[in-house]
Parts: C-alpha cells; sequence; structure tokens
C-alpha cells in the first residue's frame, strides 16, 4: 500500500529533478512502527507534514518565484488527495503558507490579513488564484478544520503546523 501512493504522487507531479522529489516522498512518507499493534487488518503510515512542506520549498520555486505558491499547493493537494485526505485548494494554500512561519502567536485577524496580502499579488500573475481566497469566516471555519484533521495545532492564537501523524488504512 505504501508503494501504491508514493507511486501515486510521484507519477501525478512532474519536475525537472523527478529523481529528488522521489527522494523527498520516500523519506517523508514511510511506515509507522507503533508497538502493541496487533491488528493485522490496519496498515499505519507515518506522514512528517512539517518535512514535507520543508523539502518542497525547492520545487516549488523551481517554476519561478512568483509560481511558488501555486505549484506549492498543487503539489500539496497531489499528495494529500494520495493520502486520501480532502483539501480544498484554498485550505491547501494556507498550510503552504504556513509552512515557513513556524510557531507564532498570531490573531486570525493578523494572519488572515496577511493572507489577503498574498491573495492580491497572486491575482496579479494569475487569475487562477481567486479560487484560494476565503472569507473571513470561511478562515474561521478552514482554521478549526485543519486543527480537527491534525494538520495544525491552534490554542489560543498560537498556530503552527502538527510535524508529522500517523494515517491508518483499514485493509
Amino acid at each position: 500500500m505504501l508503494e501504491e501512493i508514493q507511486n501515486n504522487i510521484i507519477n501525478n507531479v512532474n519536475f525537472v529533478a523527478q529523481d529528488k522529489f522521489k527522494k523527498l516522498i520516500e523519506k517523508t512518507i514511510t511506515v509507522a512502527f507503533i508497538s502493541g499493534e496487533d491488528d493485522p487488518n490496519l496498515i499505519s503510515i507515518s506522514f512528517k507534514f512539517r518535512e514535507l512542506l520543508e523539502g518542497l520549498i525547492f520545487f516549488a520555486n523551481s517554476k519561478g518565484k512568483q509560481y511558488s505558491y501555486q505549484v506549492g499547493t498543487e503539489v500539496l493537494l497531489t499528495i494529500t488527495n494520495a493520502l486520501l485526505f480532502e483539501l480544498e485548494p484554498s485550505e491547501a494554500f494556507l498550510l503552504f503558507h504556513l509552512r515557513n512561519l513556524g510557531k507564532f502567536r498570531k490573531k486570525e485577524t493578523e494572519l488572515y490579513e496577511e493572507l489577503q496580502k498574498l491573495w492580491n499579488n497572486s491575482k496579479q500573475s494569475s487569475t487562477e488564484s481567486s479560487i484560494y481566497e476565503m472569507t473571513k469566516q470561511e478562515f474561521s471555519k478552514t482554521l478549526k478544520k485543519l486543527m480537527r484533521e491534525k494538520f495544525i495545532q491552534y490554542r489560543k492564537g498560537n498556530i503552527h503546523l502538527n510535524p508529522s501523524f500517523v494515517v491508518r488504512y483499514r485493509c
């Protein structure tokens, strides 16, 4: 199952340095060994989320800095779809933006204003980027959804990416 997921991701993404991308995927999506797990019907896969996003920066910038958010978001959507997560493009854009902010203490409104600037900048370079834009209410709901799905840790204004988590699949 792990090889199927990795191959699905690699086949759906086209980069010049495909071998480096394959190494990144193999390093960040691995089998998780959990002690005391005896159920043969469960397959646990470790997803090193922060490590993936840090490695993805190189590939996102490979098509040009002005397209880095678009490329990074599309690749992140491909990876999460292969892992059977359902993310909207706007949610993937938000996660890709959070990759280099680390742990920080910000109000939702400050982060939203920061994202609005990015949405306005990306509108100038391409008309397709409007799919990433969210209203304030959608933004608030998105943060809570990403927290419930374990992509981010969000508490009392402290937002940061979950470094890794285990995905379990039933055979």
